[in-house]
């Protein structure tokens, strides 16, 4: 359902709520009134945004897949802020099986102005693997600073150390010289 449609049914419900205290049926009246508020409030709360946030934290991927794929046009269906956390989360979906993929929803999510800072050090330490993974241990080094600053509660120092202590392990700049113990064909 898209927003406009949540509007017009908002509408629809406010009218009959008007209807209802024009005729002196106030009861009807102020049940309508309230009716007509809940739509309003899932214009800036989608409900499948909502239920994908509940899945993921009950760890059903199957079902915060499944809600994420109710939502077919984002840019109707959707508030920018809303399609922050909808890149956000199409970011975590991604972000086991095709990491360069979620890396374009999460800076997408980015871009777009997620809110909360523990987010923020979600997306930014997800960007920071997938940099690491592509060579960019500077810009790598850098998300993980800005993760590190925007984790107020704490919750992402592990990740952060063991990717860290990866960073140490990986020497970017010998990837390309040549292995000496390997013998060429001639």
């Amino acid at each position: 359902m898209s927003k406009y449609s949540k509007m017009g049914l908002s509408m629809f419900i406010f009218l009959g709520s008007v209807l209802s205290f024009l005729n002196k049926n106030y009861l009807y009246g102020y049940i309508f009134l309230l009716l007509s508020l809940i739509p309003i409030f899932f214009i800036f709360r989608n409900e499948f945004l909502l239920l994908a946030f509940f899945k993921i934290q009950k760890k059903d991927m199957k079902g915060f897949k499944k809600y994420l794929g109710y939502i077919k046009y984002p840019k109707l269906q959707l508030t920018k802020n809303q399609m922050a956390y909808y890149y956000f989360l199409n970011g975590i979906l991604y972000s086991e099986n095709n990491i360069f993929k979620s890396e374009n929803y999460m800076q997408k999510a980015l871009d777009s102005g997620l809110k909360f800072k523990q987010n923020i050090a979600i997306a930014k330490l997800n960007l920071a693997i997938v940099s690491l993974s592509k060579g960019n241990k500077k810009r790598a080094e850098n998300l993980l600073l800005e993760a590190k600053k925007m984790d107020i509660s704490g919750l992402l120092h592990e990740q952060i150390q063991i990717i860290k202590i990866q960073m140490k392990k990986i020497n970017i700049g010998n990837i390309n010289k040549p292995n000496p113990y390997i013998r060429k064909k001639f």
